[in-house]
């Protein structure tokens, strides 16, 4: 399966070889990579080695290690964690401010809303539709803590209705920063009901299949949040 290396950095060597091998999906999600000793075998180094590239590669989300009987190496399904994780990090050491991703989001959501319309699924619009009635309920209830977390959501749908991974996971890392670090920044019932009164009128649009439409109402959207959070006292951030 593996070749044996001969290097000073033998560990990241390893790394290499495994990666290379998920990557060919000669490991696929779920699957167990040989034990420690058969590695050492194959890989003609130290077990103390080879433990160190697995360690390098649980660390960067690739294996996830398992103890006990039926432990060992296993390739882990891929996710957003360890990016959001980097992201959280600058967004606290302040490399990171909410007019940067402001314009992250003018450059990513209006496109990903635009495709997501020429797109979208019934389901992805049911979905969609229910967001925002469940929104609507939270307001009538005063409850806007779990409203603002339902408009994050809303996003989330519209990015995954784009059927794009790449923009759903760009789109998912900032709804992310935003849900730890800003939905929780004090504000008006007012600025929820505008952002839920858009939401709407961009779910219509969708029905429509306006997608010309619903890309101008999400650059607007956006706008209207930058705007309201400009506004709001943000120093310091809640954390």
């Amino acid at each position: 399966m593996f070749k044996s290396v001969h290097s000073d950095r033998i560990s990241m060597a390893i790394v290499d070889q495994i990666k290379e091998a998920v990557y060919q999906k000669r490991f696929k999600v779920g699957d167990k990579l040989p034990s420690e000793r058969e590695l050492t075998e194959q890989f003609q180094t130290s077990r103390v080695t080879v433990r160190e590239a697995l360690r390098t590669l649980e660390y960067s989300g690739i294996l996830e290690i398992k103890r006990g009987v039926d432990g060992g190496a296993f390739v882990r399904d891929p996710h957003t964690k360890f990016v959001n994780d980097f992201l959280q990090d600058m967004f606290f050491m302040g490399n990171i401010q909410v007019p940067h991703l402001t314009e992250a989001r003018m450059a990513v959501e209006p496109f990903a809303a635009k495709v997501a319309c020429e797109r979208i699924s019934s389901s992805a619009l049911d979905q969609i539709g229910q967001n925002i009635a469940d929104t609507e309920e939270c307001v009538k209830r005063n409850n806007f803590k779990d409203a603002r977390l339902l408009n994050l959501e809303y996003h989330r749908l519209i990015a995954q209705a784009s059927a794009n991974p790449v923009i759903f996971f760009l789109v998912d890392s900032i709804m992310d920063i935003m849900e730890k670090n800003i939905s929780s920044i004090p504000l008006s019932s007012k600025p929820v009901e505008s952002t839920l009164h858009y939401h709407e009128e961009i779910y219509q649009a969708m029905k429509s299949l306006d997608s010309e439409r619903v890309q101008d109402l999400m650059r607007h959207h956006i706008k209207a949040i930058q705007l309201v959070l400009e506004n709001a006292h943000t120093e310091p951030l809640p954390r």
